[in-house]
């Protein structure tokens, strides 16, 4: 078995963790959402799972119908998987339980499903475009430039769209983001490099405090509306993601958060459905223990990530096929290096 990077599970468990605190914070927890640096970690939470996709961009022997197979398996089947599931764990709820009665919506429980959708049609224009211009140059540099100058090009389209069906507006907006990781990778080779300490913190410093002053009110890429003129969006959000990433590559693992970053995909898919449930129960517990202080809100937390995490491990265990831990379809051929 291929060794893990670990940074980059810490990176995307933290990531995850964000996402998490986020949804919770809606709920009224951590401040009805004004946590410390709230606004600073919303300009680089879907970010970040866009440039990690883009930096494990693998050119395949098979081409790109061994590419798309692969994403298929990896974001397509645990998309299926869970809406389906979700959506009959509704149906049930709805016409079998008293759930409406706490005014909680049971569909929520599937909501942060969008976002494989979405990154499940950005690998696909992604791949329809890089293999497109592989066809007409062999020059490497030439095809880099002539993809990114494609990426920017779609992804201003997007940003102009508005909010398109299945989240197709976020997906076309977001694809310099997925370019970028692919860069760094492509560039950098980030991905084998280990980045002195010293170098690392003082460039995420530098980077956070970018982002901080870049700052320019609520961006949504969930509805693909923003706040910021596009440069500022992708800047932010490269820069911010670029600071996790060296952080990460500093502290290498944290226990916890690495797990969840392992198997961040089952940790997104699950959290609300934790969520959801725990806002439902609140409504049958007396007033004075509706609280919502900081002591209620790391233990709203804790549950939460308590659940994910032996969702992680259960459905990984049982269901590996179906949650991006074992292929469903079979692929042929190994991975090459891009070229």
């Amino acid at each position: 078995m291929k060794e893990r990077i670990q940074y980059i599970d810490l990176a995307k468990g933290i990531c995850i963790l964000l996402v998490v605190v986020d949804h919770i914070s809606n709920e009224g927890y951590f401040s009805a959402g004004d946590y410390p640096l709230n606004e600073i970690f919303e300009q680089m939470r879907m970010p970040l799972y866009f440039i990690l996709s883009g930096l494990f961009f693998k050119d395949y022997a098979g081409g790109i119908k061994e590419f798309l197979l692969r994403k298929v398996n990896k974001i397509l089947v645990p998309y299926l998987f869970f809406i389906f599931l979700f959506r009959g764990v509704g149906w049930l709820v709805r016409y079998y339980t008293s759930f409406a009665s706490t005014g909680v919506n049971i569909d929520d429980i599937w909501g942060p499903l969008w976002f494989l959708r979405c990154l499940f049609f950005m690998n696909v224009i992604f791949a329809i475009i890089y293999y497109g211009i592989r066809r007409i140059t062999s020059n490497q540099l030439t095809r880099d430039i002539l993809l990114g100058i494609c990426m920017f090009a779609i992804g201003i389209a997007g940003f102009h769209t508005g909010n398109l069906h299945l989240n197709f507006g976020t997906a076309l907006t977001s694809m310099p983001l997925l370019w970028s990781g692919f860069i760094l990778n492509r560039r950098l080779n980030v991905l084998q490099k280990r980045i002195p300490w010293w170098w690392a913190i003082g460039s995420a410093v530098v980077l956070f405090m970018m982002l901080h002053y870049l700052y320019m009110g609520e961006n949504y890429f969930y509805s693909n509306t923003y706040s910021s003129p596009w440069p500022m969006l992708y800047i932010a959000g490269f820069s911010g993601s670029l600071a996790i990433l060296l952080l990460s590559s500093v502290i290498q693992r944290m226990p916890i958060i690495s797990y969840i970053g392992r198997y961040s995909l089952i940790v997104l898919c699950t959290h609300m459905v934790m969520i959801t449930l725990l806002v439902a129960l609140r409504h049958f517990l007396p007033e004075s223990f509706q609280q919502t202080g900081s002591m209620e809100s790391l233990i709203f937390l804790a549950l939460t990530i308590a659940f994910s995490m032996f969702c992680c491990w259960s459905l990984s265990k049982y269901l590996p096929w179906f949650t991006a831990q074992k292929d469903l379809i079979k692929t042929g051929g190994p991975k090459t290096q891009a070229s």
